[in-house]
C-alpha cells in the first residue's frame, strides 16, 4: 500500500485512513469489514491455516 496525502475514511482504526490500497482505489478507513477482512494479512493465515488444519 501507500500514504495517502490526507486521511480518508472513517471506518477501521489508527491509521487505516491514511493507508491507501491501490488495487481498490481507496484508503482502509473507506472500505467495508468485508473488504478489509477479504485483503487482511491476518484474515489469509487464518483462512491457510482452517485450509492446513481441515485438510
Amino acid at each position: 500500500g501507500e500514504i495517502a496525502p490526507a486521511p480518508r475514511g472513517a471506518g477501521g482504526f489508527g491509521y487505516d485512513p491514511v493507508f491507501f490500497y491501490p488495487p481498490l482505489g481507496r484508503t482502509f478507513g473507506e472500505l467495508t469489514d468485508r473488504e478489509r477482512e477479504d485483503v487482511s494479512h491476518r484474515a489469509l493465515a487464518a483462512r491457510a491455516a482452517r485450509a492446513l488444519l481441515s485438510g
